[in-house]
């Protein structure tokens, strides 16, 4: 029997939507002057937020806006990450140094103590996945709130989040600039690999409980990732998302994960805890050896991947595309 539900728990606000730290930030270049001549009005999954011209104290929850600000050249007041989620020390691999306070919060919670937010008297705070619109409209009492602008989304592709923080704090140009930098370095990823034009891929989480947490959607921000190196989310796959982007599938119905190429990570122990669940030895993509294996620690840069988490997905991708005939 099929078990398939909507997951908006570990899969959505853990280990896919997390967030980072450091000290020390990439020298600036081009929009040297960092203002915006009026307020910004943000649409997203709530409504609008109004932004003021020029803010100062910012305050991110997870990676996909942190890593967007670094890249930008803008300094963040503080940092909300999940516990255990965030890359050793609080930081991922992909993201450089940079000054900001870091604050854990655990995953149950699903979002950071409104009042530990406001300690930081912020100007903004750029949020992203949040679990409901009561949680949106408490932070909003603390400052102008961006939660997931993309409508029915776990989060937003990091395009849209770096030209949105392009426009937010007067750096559209570098704004632009990276996103073009990194479009190119994927096209040349995928040049480098034809095989791999088509072929079916599954993304997803091994779950406490032995259940696969998988992408459903092919407009979910990882899947449009993975497509842009020439790869196509699995129907089977696609078609179990009816309900959602990202849903949970009994392991007896591993027969989904057919696909040519597999992408996952267990939420607890490490690649050998695959071998245990009936079937998944047989699967194609793990015959022929094209599976990439994340952890906790770097999961986040497929699954909410970012201007910075990107370049090293796709380099994290290249041994498995090798493998794709």
């Amino acid at each position: 029997m099929t078990t398939t539900r909507r997951c908006a728990g570990a899969l959505l606000s853990v280990a896919l939507l997390v967030g980072v730290a450091g000290c020390t930030s990439p020298s600036p270049t081009g929009d040297a002057v960092s203002t915006s001549a009026a307020p910004v009005v943000v649409d997203h999954q709530f409504g609008s937020t109004t932004i003021p011209a020029n803010p100062r104290r910012v305050v991110t929850i997870g990676s996909g806006w942190s890593d967007t600000l670094v890249e930008l050249g803008v300094p963040i007041t503080a940092e909300f990450v999940v516990q255990g989620y965030a890359g050793p020390d609080n930081r991922f691999a992909w993201t450089p140094r940079h000054d900001s306070t870091v604050i854990p919060y655990a995953a149950s919670a699903g979002a950071p103590g409104v009042a530990d937010v406001a300690r930081f008297a912020p100007d903004v705070i750029l949020a992203g996945y949040l679990p409901d619109q009561g949680v949106y409209e408490q932070l909003s009492k603390i400052a102008p709130t961006v939660p997931v602008m993309a409508k029915g989304a776990v989060n937003d592709s990091w395009q849209d989040l770096t030209i949105v923080a392009g426009k937010i704090f007067g750096k559209q140009q570098r704004a632009r600039q990276a996103v073009d930098d990194v479009d190119t370095r994927v096209a040349a990823v995928a040049a480098e690999y034809p095989a791999a034009r088509r072929k079916t891929f599954s993304f997803g989480q091994l779950t406490a409980d032995r259940q696969f947490g998988v992408v459903a959607s092919s407009g979910d921000p990882s899947s449009r990732l993975l497509e842009q190196v020439g790869l196509t989310l699995d129907p089977a796959v696609r078609n179990t998302g009816a309900n959602g982007q990202r849903v949970i599938v009994s392991a007896e119905r591993i027969d989904l994960l057919r696909s040519d190429l597999l992408i996952f990570w267990p939420l607890v122990g490490g690649p050998e805890t695959f071998a245990a669940i009936p079937g998944w030895n047989d699967l194609p993509a793990v015959r022929s050896g094209a599976t990439v294996f994340l952890t906790n620690d770097d999961a986040s840069g497929f699954g909410a991947p970012s201007v910075l988490s990107v370049p090293w997905a796709v380099e994290k991708l290249r041994p498995a595309l090798a493998r794709l005939r």
